[in-house]
């Protein structure tokens, strides 16, 4: 039995998909994005590269973040609760 690209692409999570997006945008291996990890402390990235970094996961997953909630982000824990929760508003 085969798996077709759309059965694949339906399992996985919105986690999943933002750990992949953040890893091939920064060139991090994907083990490096546990939840408890700090883009600035862990990740040396500073207010622009944030920017960019979160515009490009907006983009990939079409869901789009307040500018309240963009500031609020230190962690992919925190990162995750916020894409999660504009994707339980739609």
């Amino acid at each position: 039995m085969t798996m077709n690209s759309q059965t694949i692409s339906s399992t996985i999570t919105l986690e999943d998909q933002i750990i992949n997006t953040i890893s091939w945008t920064l060139n991090v291996a994907p083990q490096r994005l546990q939840s408890y990890t700090h883009f600035v402390d862990d990740l040396h990235l500073d207010d622009i590269d944030m920017m960019l970094l979160i515009a490009s996961i907006e983009s990939q997953l079409d869901i789009y973040l307040s500018s309240e909630e963009v500031a609020a982000v230190e962690t992919m824990a925190d990162l995750n609760k916020y894409f999660k929760l504009q994707l339980s508003v739609l």
